[in-house]
């Protein structure tokens, strides 16, 4: 194996300025959320950015596989601006929150609370499973908009039929 090629200093620079760019758009769309003590309008938040953020990553990559895109435009707005737009650190910041709202002490004492905290996590489970299916239907809908069509048929070498 030879050493990877370095991807150039304009991509890496796109995806650094584009990166600072998503993370402070997530941070105005989500800003206004109300803090009511329940993390239900968060998480809702965090659904809608994550949810609209696949759609314009499959919209970006619908549109860059029909036209001949700069490689540090597509890396800094698809790797930069939507990468960090749409980034998990929103769910590690709730996790390491969940102290502020009892969490350790239904784990503590086996309170009744437990039984909370049981659905808590299953609710959890379901509102990730519901948002990976979501967010690839949003992720199909941007590529069908950009205009991408699935390959056609190939044949056994793995070429395109003609």
């Amino acid at each position: 194996m030879g050493r990877a090629r370095h991807p150039g200093w304009a991509v890496v620079g796109a995806v650094a300025a584009g990166g600072a760019l998503g993370t402070l758009l997530r941070w105005l769309l989500v800003l206004p959320a109300p803090e009511t003590g329940s993390p239900v309008a968060g998480w809702i938040s965090l659904g809608l950015v994550n949810l609209s953020g696949s759609f314009l990553l499959g919209l970006l990559a619908g549109i860059s596989s029909r036209r001949a895109l700069p490689r540090w435009l597509v890396a800094g707005l698809g790797v930069g601006v939507l990468g960090s737009y749409t980034s998990l650190s929103a769910v590690v910041l709730a996790a390491s929150m969940a102290p502020a709202f009892g969490v350790m002490g239904f784990i503590q004492t086996g309170s009744p609370g437990g039984i909370l905290l049981v659905a808590g996590l299953v609710g959890t489970f379901l509102a990730l499973a519901a948002g990976a299916t979501l967010g690839t239907a949003c992720a199909a809908a941007g590529l069908r908009l950009g205009g991408w069509s699935s390959p056609g048929p190939r044949n056994a070498s793995g070429g395109r039929r003609r």
